[in-house]
């Protein structure tokens, strides 16, 4: 039997792609989940399908680089469930400007995107999670945080920043029994991915693959951490000499 059952997940960036795919493997699994994103009307869709599926959700829109709706998300999902057992930081953008041609306001929105609304919820999701006796932080990142792109500095920043966020977190709540870990998916055919859907499918991973990868680090006993897990393509050039 799956530890996830009946247990509360929230999720951000639910309204498509990786999110969206989450949130129905974690419902097959038999957990409930809370949806969090700025598109109101495509949660409520997910919500209608999840709930033919048999499964338990709610929707709260979200935007989750503003701390009095991060606030309003996990106050409405105590309210429905009265636990928080398994936040999954989805929510981001890609970027690909190079440096000058960066405007501020577009680094602090990939930064406020990427990195500064993991911090938001989880600085939520702890003292739920401390009160409960357990809890799980999953992350979600990118290969760009081991290798980053070309011509991406705001988004590299971002996962890179976000990956040290998850080294801090992981330290810091170990003694709550709060297990905080990291995914960094390769090229995943989303919205975010924008052109990278158009590849052949031998250099793209499907955004079921990646949640098959979240829940499995997320399907373990509370005394344990799948801490880092990457998933990448066998013929993009990430691992090797010249």
């Amino acid at each position: 039997m799956s530890i996830l059952l009946g247990r509360v997940v929230v999720i951000t960036g639910a309204s498509s792609g990786i999110g969206e795919a989450c949130a129905l493997a974690f419902v097959a699994k038999g957990a409930k989940v809370v949806l969090a994103a700025r598109r109101a009307q495509r949660l409520e869709t997910l919500v209608d399908r999840l709930g033919a599926a048999g499964g338990e959700a709610l929707a709260v829109a979200t935007d989750v680089t503003n701390e009095d709706a991060v606030a309003n998300l996990f106050e409405q999902a105590m309210a429905r469930f009265g636990q928080v057992d398994v936040l999954i930081n989805n929510a981001g953008i890609a970027d690909s400007t190079p440096a000058e041609d960066t405007p501020l306001d577009l680094w602090r929105k990939v930064i406020d995107t990427n990195l500064t609304s993991a911090f938001l919820c989880a600085r939520a999701a702890i003292p739920i999670m401390k009160r409960q006796g357990h809890g799980r932080i999953l992350n979600v990142g990118s290969i760009s945080a081991k290798v980053p792109r070309a011509n991406s500095p705001a988004y590299t920043a971002s996962k890179w920043g976000l990956d040290g966020l998850t080294r801090a977190l992981a330290i810091d709540c170990r003694a709550d029994n709060i297990a905080v870990s990291v995914f960094h998916p390769g090229i995943v055919a989303t919205e975010l991915g924008g052109g990278m859907s158009s590849l052949p499918d031998d250099l793209v991973a499907q955004p079921e693959d990646a949640a098959d990868v979240i829940v499995h680090m997320a399907n373990l006993p509370d005394h344990l951490n799948f801490y880092e897990a990457l998933v990448v393509q066998n013929k993009i050039p990430f691992l090797g000499r010249g």
